[in-house]
């Protein structure tokens, strides 16, 4: 589906309405390039269990992926979520053929913990997706 700009400022406005790290919400971050200012993408968080946990998801444009954009956003939520808001434990559910996303979370310490078997219908076909996870204590 298309994802126009009438929609973009209405998640935007939606999104500066919530408080951050409001239980059971999802936050957005955008990932900006600091030297020239472009939106790279985004991480998200789901913030659940009274705060003790959250899932992370990310997408970053074609233009940016495979340059560490992505790899120091994560390390800088991972920071924020275990260090600031001492969260317990982090998970990200992954789809099985996105090679980058499993090799920057596994490069992250991240150990997959699962594999659900065609549980996502997207473009029209049933896919398996990976689930992982890091405790705190398992944070460098």
């Amino acid at each position: 589906t298309h994802y126009g700009m009438t929609e973009a400022r209405a998640f935007y406005e939606q999104q500066r309405s919530l408080a951050f790290a409001e239980d059971e919400s999802w936050f957005q971050l955008a990932v900006e390039i600091q030297a020239n200012g472009a939106l790279a993408g985004d991480v998200g968080i789901h913030f659940f269990d009274q705060g003790r946990q959250a899932e992370l998801g990310m997408t970053f444009s074609p233009a940016y992926q495979h340059q560490g954009y992505a790899r120091e956003a994560i390390q800088a939520v991972m920071a924020l979520l275990f260090e600031q808001l001492a969260h317990h434990r982090l998970i990200a559910v992954v789809d099985t053929r996105n090679t980058g996303a499993i090799k920057l979370l596994e490069g992250l310490g991240f150990r997959r913990e699962a594999h659900y078997r065609q549980n996502i219908f997207f473009k029209g076909e049933w896919g398996d997706e990976y689930l992982y996870a890091l405790l705190r204590s398992e944070y460098p």
